[in-house]
C-alpha cells in the first residue's frame, strides 16, 4: 500500500533501505549522469508502474486530453518510447502523464492535470495518481542527489501539490477560555475561526509538560504567533510566559494572547530584579557605552591609541555581556582590530591581556551601585541583563515559557532560559538570524530537544514566491529535507 509515498518520505529522511532501493531503480532505468537519455529511463519507470486492479486506460486518455499539455505529450512519447505503443494502454497513459508532469511550466499544471484525473469518468483512484506523482518526484530528487542536470521546479510543482492536497486546513476546535477583551472584539466582530494547517495541529496535540524543550522551526509568514496564540487557548489551565526581544512585539503580544499569557522582554524581566536598583541610583546608560566615552576610561599606554583600545575593550565587554561565561577572559577580546590608519591588526597576546584588564576594571565599576556616577561607570542594559542571568534567576509561576525568535538568543539568554524547570518552547526561523553581530547563536540548531515541529506553510506569498525561496535555501544553504509551501 502507497509502496512510493513511503519510499519518497524514507529517502527524504536518508534511510539506508530506501537509499539502496532507488539506487537499484535508477541503474535498472538507465538514469544516471552518464546515461544521456537519463529522463526518458524516467518515463519508463514511470509507465511500469503497476494499479491495484486492472484498469481501462481509455477513460484515462480521455481525462488527460482535457489537458492543454497533452498532445504535446502524446507526440513526444510517441516518437521516443515507441515499445510503448505494443504494451498496454495504461503503459501509455503513465508515460504521457510524466511527460506532461515534466513539461509543466508551474503549480497550476500539475492542479489542473489532477483535476483532469480526479472527475467522475475517471477509473484512477486518488491513491493511483498520487502513488505516480510520488514516484516522479522520488526520481527527480534522487536525480538532483546525483547531480543529474535537471531543474527542481519539476520535484517543486509535485511536491506543492501533493502537499496541499494531502494536509488541508482543519479548523480549530473552540476552546472554553475565560472571556478577555480580545474575545469579545472578535465576537462583535464576527471573526471566522482561524484554520489551521495540519502543522499547526500537530503542536496544539502537544501538551507542554515540564522540563520538555520543544522546538518550533517555523519558515517566514507560517504564522508562528498565531500558533502559540492558539496554544494558550487550547491550555487554559496553563500560566505561559512569552519573551521575546523587541519591545514592540512584546506588547503586540499582550493584545493578541490570552490572559494565561505574560508577555515580557528579556530585558524587562531582567530590569525587573536587577536594572531598576541601577536607576534609582542614577547609574543605568539607557544606551550603548560609546567607543570615545570608554577611551576616556583608559590609562595612556605605549602602542595603540586610546581611541583604538576603546574600540577592543567595547568590543571586549560586549563578547562578555553576550556569553554565558562567569568572568571576562581572552575568548572574549576581539581577534582585529583596526589601527589609526585603518588598517587591520591582529591583536597581539599582550593586547589581548591588556584588553580584558581593562575590561574587568570597567565591569567592577560598572556592577558597583555604590561607584562614582560622574566617571560615567553607568551599567547598560546588555550589562544588567549580564548581571541577571550571573544571579541564576527562576522565574517561578510559569507552566512554560514561548522564546520568540529564538535564533536570536544570546548564549547569556540561553543560559537563562535553559535553568528554568519549566517547559520551553523555543520558535524561530533558522533561516532569519540577524543578531549575530551582537553575538547571537542559532538556538534551533544548538540546543538540545525534546520535539520538534515545522511549520513549512507561509501566507505571506504564493506558490512563486515560495519556490524561489525554497530554490534560495536549496541552493545556498543545502536545505532539502523541509520544503517552504506558499499559502
Amino acid at each position: 500500500f502507497i509502496p512510493w509515498k513511503k519510499l519518497y518520505h524514507r529517502y527524504l529522511m536518508k534511510e539506508g533501505t530506501a537509499l539502496h532501493r532507488v539506487a537499484q531503480i535508477l541503474q535498472f532505468f538507465s538514469i544516471t549522469k552518464e546515461q544521456e537519455g537519463c529522463v526518458l529511463g524516467l518515463i519508463r519507470c514511470v509507465a511500469a508502474i503497476p494499479t491495484r486492479w486492472k484498469v481501462d486506460p481509455n477513460p484515462v486518455l480521455q481525462c488527460l486530453k482535457r489537458h492543454h499539455l497533452f498532445s504535446k505529450a502524446e507526440i513526444c512519447v510517441t516518437n521516443k518510447l515507441l515499445h510503448l505503443q505494443i504494451g498496454t494502454g495504461l503503459e501509455m497513459a503513465w508515460a504521457i502523464m510524466a511527460v506532461m508532469v515534466l513539461f509543466s511550466d508551474g503549480v497550476s499544471d500539475i492542479q489542473k492535470l489532477m483535476t483532469c484525473l480526479q472527475r467522475p469518468t475517471s477509473v484512477l483512484s486518488v491513491v493511483d495518481v498520487t502513488e505516480t506523482l510520488y514516484c516522479i518526484a522520488t526520481l527527480l530528487y534522487a536525480m538532483r542527489d546525483r547531480n543529474i542536470s535537471i531543474t527542481n521546479r519539476i520535484h517543486y510543482n509535485i511536491f506543492y501539490c501533493l502537499y496541499l492536497m494531502e494536509n488541508t486546513s482543519v479548523t480549530m476546535q473552540t476552546v472554553e477560555e475565560e472571556e478577555t477583551v480580545v474575545s469579545r472584539c472578535r465576537q462583535d466582530l464576527n471573526w471566522p475561526k482561524i484554520k489551521l494547517t495540519h502543522e499547526q495541529q500537530r503542536i496544539l496535540n502537544h501538551k507542554i509538560e515540564h522540563g520538555q524543550i520543544v522546538k518550533i522551526m517555523a519558515f517566514a509568514g507560517t504564522g508562528k504567533t498565531s500558533t502559540l496564540v492558539k496554544y494558550a487557548e487550547k491550555f487554559p489551565d496553563l500560566n505561559f510566559l512569552y519573551v521575546t526581544f523587541n519591545k514592540a512585539v512584546a506588547e503586540k503580544g499582550k493584545s493578541l494572547f490570552p490572559s494565561n499569557v505574560t508577555c515580557k522582554t528579556f530585558h524587562s524581566l531582567a530590569f525587573g530584579s536587577v536594572g531598576k536598583h541601577y536607576k534609582e541610583k542614577g547609574k543605568l546608560n539607557f544606551s550603548k557605552m560609546s567607543v570615545y566615552s570608554i577611551s576616556f576610561l583608559l590609562r595612556h599606554r605605549d602602542g595603540q591609541s586610546l581611541f583604538v583600545r576603546g574600540k577592543t575593550v567595547s568590543q571586549t565587554l560586549e563578547n562578555f555581556f553576550a556569553s554565558s561565561d562567569d568572568e571576562i577572559c581572552e575568548e572574549h577580546t576581539p581577534i582585529w582590530y583596526k589601527n589609526t590608519h585603518g588598517e587591520r591588526k591582529l591583536v597581539s597576546p599582550q593586547e589581548k591581556r591588556i584588553n580584558v584588564e581593562e575590561a574587568k576594571e570597567i565591569w567592577h565599576n560598572m556592577k558597583n551601585l555604590d561607584g562614582d556616577v560622574e566617571k560615567k561607570y553607568k551599567i547598560t542594559c546588555d550589562g544588567y541583563l549580564k548581571l541577571w542571568q550571573l544571579s541564576k534567576p527562576q522565574l517561578s509561576g510559569y507552566d512554560a515559557i514561548f522564546v520568540d525568535e529564538a535564533q536570536d538568543c544570546t548564549p547569556a539568554i540561553v543560559d537563562i532560559v535553559l535553568s528554568q524547570k519549566c517547559g520551553i518552547i523555543l520558535v524561530g526561523d533558522p533561516h532569519q538570524q540577524i543578531y549575530t553581530f551582537r553575538g547571537a547563536v542559532n538556538t534551533l540548531y544548538s540546543v538540545p530537544h525534546t520535539h520538534v515541529y515545522y511549520l513549512t506553510q507561509s501566507f505571506r506569498f504564493g506558490p512563486e514566491i515560495a519556490y524561489v525561496g525554497a530554490t534560495i535555501l536549496d541552493v545556498c544553504k543545502r536545505i532539502r529535507n523541509k520544503t517552504l509551501v506558499g499559502g
